[in-house]
């Protein structure tokens, strides 16, 4: 799934548009105008005769901007991309929850971040 996840985020040309290819698991936050994606939580689901394949799964996307709307462009355009994604890769995405952070970085300048919940509904492999 974080593969998949990431592949389709870059596919998205209005995420392309405002953060080229700055979108990962794990960026450090000095890198601004950029998407640092989190797994947040995986649970999958079992029957009484074990797992069935479907996994939901939770997903923080961190949208890092050098100002407050930097971050929310980025914001806005994740969260047209995941609207977007679907079958057959996915089989279900939407943004659950949103909101938005200071941070600083090494030089105490300061980080704008909007991070957006994303839940996915995936069939492992």
């Amino acid at each position: 799934m974080e593969e998949a996840l990431r592949a389709a985020l870059l596919d998205a040309s209005v995420v392309r548009d405002v953060v080229d290819d700055r979108v990962d698991w794990g960026l450090r936050v000095e890198q601004l105008g950029a998407v640092r994606l989190q797994l947040v939580s995986k649970v999958p689901f079992y029957t009484f005769v074990g797992r069935d394949g479907l996994t939901p799964y939770r997903v923080q996307a961190d949208c890092l901007g050098r100002t407050y709307g930097e971050a929310k462009r980025i914001a806005r355009a994740i969260e047209i991309a995941v609207q977007a994604l679907g079958r057959p890769v996915f089989d279900a995405c939407f943004v659950e929850a949103e909101r938005d952070d200071q941070d600083a970085d090494a030089a105490d300048n300061i980080v704008h971040r909007t991070s957006l919940d994303i839940r996915i509904w995936h069939h492992a492999a």
